[in-house]
């Protein structure tokens, strides 16, 4: 019982300690690019929230809502897609422009929803027998 509570507090943390020395290492080797950190960055994010519950043991039952799930994930997928685009400059449109703002910060918190959300959404869909 012990081992089992200790892992509840220890797996999260390590997981955490992954993370940071994943972000270090994205620092040094993706330096001069000024959207691709911040998307995987926030992928391995909303991966790592994802996965803190499953890590600590806690399971949570599924409400029927998944789907809607894969939908958020799906539009933050397009919309991290439009503004990639618009950074190489392969779509130039006046109304993505106006709506679509392209930050590292905006794109960091796209991309980890959209993770966060396809990660919980996978780990809770019904399973067929």
């Amino acid at each position: 019982m012990f081992l089992r509570k200790s892992f509840v507090a220890i797996g999260p943390l390590l997981l955490c300690l992954l993370l940071c020395v994943l972000f270090r290492w994205l620092d040094a080797f993706l330096a001069a690019d000024r959207f691709l950190p911040y998307l995987l960055k926030g992928l391995l994010l909303g991966a790592a929230l994802g996965l803190v519950l499953p890590v600590g043991g806690i399971a949570t039952r599924s409400n029927g809502l998944t789907g809607y799930l894969f939908v958020a994930a799906g539009l933050l997928g397009v919309t991290l897609l439009m503004q990639y685009l618009q950074v190489t400059g392969a779509v130039r449109l006046a109304v993505l422009e106006a709506v679509i703002g392209v930050n590292g910060q905006v794109v960091l918190v796209e991309s980890t929803v959209a993770a966060f959300c396809t990660l919980t959404a996978a780990l809770h869909r019904k399973r067929r027998a």
